[in-house]
């Protein structure tokens, strides 16, 4: 006689394999299991009928069936708050929002789901995050993190994620084909150089190759729409591996300034060769010189080439010049110049955002002054007294219904970002103590056991590396959203501008100063 989780697996089985032959008829047996039980069986039955009425009502269009499921989710995870009921949370919460259209009412969608996006993020990074979490969860919930980021115009936080996926499963076909979607959406749009059609071959391959792992993460119809998406491209080129480390390691980490989040053309000569587009001029009697913007934007640049520099160069302390007489701590904490670059390339990348918001008030005319601009803080209003939910701001909303959608990718880093809960938080939290306190960095033992002070902060030294990484592409993706946006808004002025408009070009640089643009 078989057991009770014998019977459990049976039926599990029974209705994964009804969700691809007739979702409907899933989610009606799916609410006929009996939740009414005193034993641990209860909670089993409950993520089993909680799993079938979100896919099935997703796959069916039953709204009622999702928010059904969602709830027990919910009811679930006040108990159970582990990985995978963490993971089925948050796509319960991505079921219920739907897929936002592809149309006027795109906006409105973004802001109405906007409280329940945010918590899926929530849901989805903590599983992403947890290193004793399963490995196919990992790797779904970066791939589903994404797919979040993807749809409200974080393209480069969304390749960060598929390529993350990638990391953990190097089979994860649905971050592959997503990875590469993506590349030639923005390869199309022109710009951008031909290495990234090559990488989104090369990842159009890697979905091909591995239809089974498709089928495990999205489901038999998600992986014949994916198989024929890699059919239609051809087979990349090969590449040789890099000569110089420094590049491999930019290469790696995704941390170099171009269109795209793309692997590195060595033979380009520059590394950061994002530029801003051409711009339409405002004003009169300039006597040539290009607007202001182009000095911001390449002030941005700078600076993140600064603090990636600083990131590289603090991972070997015997760069630096041994000049100081420190006295030990007794634990394990690191004192010296390559410790400081580490801390002050973190800080650094992070002030970007705030350098990032104010260009986007000038550029845009958003209108407040340049000394109370805040990346957190510029893109929505007040909180209402009612809801306390802070709308856009009213010309933030404008530009971004006049075509510059990039822009609200912007707004949703930075409510990730600023909120209290949100997934960047404390990537802001970090950043402010490291300004207006101290941070400690420890390569050894507990930092907890240091002797504590309010004042300080100890971290361990590799993960706080990680951060600092994990904080530059940030502050590279919300550069790489300035551009993209500038681009949109200007796209739309020369579509509604009537007659000829003339060009200027805006010189390189290097070839100002006489230097040879290829070094």
């Amino acid at each position: 006689m078989p057991s009770i989780l014998d019977r459990f697996y049976e039926r599990t089985a029974h209705l994964n394999a009804l969700l691809d032959t007739n979702p409907a008829e899933a989610v009606k047996q799916a609410q006929e299991i009996n939740l009414h039980l005193d034993t641990d069986e209860r909670f089993n039955l409950m993520g089993l009928r909680a799993a079938i009425l979100v896919d099935g009502g997703a796959l069916t269009r039953q709204q009622d069936a999702i928010e059904e499921g969602l709830a027990l989710f919910r009811d679930l995870h006040s108990s159970f708050p582990t990985a995978d009921v963490t993971y089925n949370l948050a796509n319960g919460l991505v079921a219920a929002t739907g897929f936002p259209p592809h149309n006027e009412n795109w906006l409105n969608h973004q802001e109405l789901t906007r409280a329940r996006r945010a918590e899926a993020r929530q849901c989805f990074w903590k599983v992403a995050q947890d290193q004793d979490a399963d490995s196919t969860l990992r790797t779904q919930a970066w791939t589903n993190i994404a797919n979040q980021f993807s749809n409200s115009y974080r393209l480069g936080e969304a390749q960060d994620g598929w390529l993350a996926a990638l990391e953990i499963d190097p089979e994860n076909g649905v971050a592959a084909s997503s990875a590469a979607r993506n590349l030639l959406w923005l390869y199309e749009r022109g710009g951008c150089s031909e290495l990234t059609r090559i990488e989104a071959l090369m990842l159009a391959k890697i979905a091909d190759r591995h239809r089974d792992r498709i089928i495990q993460y999205a489901g038999a119809q998600a992986a014949e729409q994916i198989a024929a998406f890699a059919c239609e491209l051809g087979d990349p080129p090969p590449r040789s591996p890099h000569k110089n480390p420094f590049i491999t390691w930019a290469e790696r980490e995704r941390l170099t300034l171009a269109p795209v989040v793309e692997l590195i053309d060595p033979t380009m000569g520059k590394l950061d060769w994002l530029m801003l587009p051409g711009i339409v001029e405002r004003e009169s009697g300039t006597d040539g010189m290009p607007p202001p913007v182009f000095a911001m934007f390449n002030m941005l640049k700078s600076d993140f080439i600064l603090a990636r520099d600083l990131l590289w160069r603090a991972v070997d302390e015997s760069v630096w010049p041994a000049t100081g007489r420190f006295g030990d701590t007794l634990d394990y904490a690191t004192y010296g110049p390559d410790a400081s670059a580490l801390i002050l390339a973190h800080r650094t990348a992070l002030d970007l955002l705030d350098k990032v918001a104010v260009a986007a008030n000038h550029y845009f005319e958003f209108g407040l002054p340049p000394d109370k601009v805040y990346f957190g803080k510029l893109w929505r209003g007040g909180p209402d007294r009612a809801t306390g939910i802070r709308p856009l701001n009213a010309k933030v909303e404008q530009a971004i219904r006049g075509g510059t959608s990039a822009l609200y990718g912007l707004v949703e880093l930075a409510d990730d970002y600023d909120s209290s809960a949100g997934i960047l938080r404390s990537q802001k939290d970090l950043r402010n103590a490291g300004t207006h306190r101290f941070v400690v960095l420890h390569d050894l033992g507990d930092p907890a056991h240091s002797r504590q002070a309010p004042e300080i902060e100890h971290h361990r030294r590799e993960p706080f590396t990680q951060e600092a990484l994990r904080a530059l592409r940030v502050a590279r993706s919300a550069i790489q959203m300035l551009v993209l946006s500038i681009s949109q808004h200007e796209q739309g002025l020369v579509e509604r501008t009537e007659g000829l408009i003339e060009s200027l070009l805006v010189p390189d640089h290097d070839w100002i100063r006489g230097r040879d643009d290829e070094t």
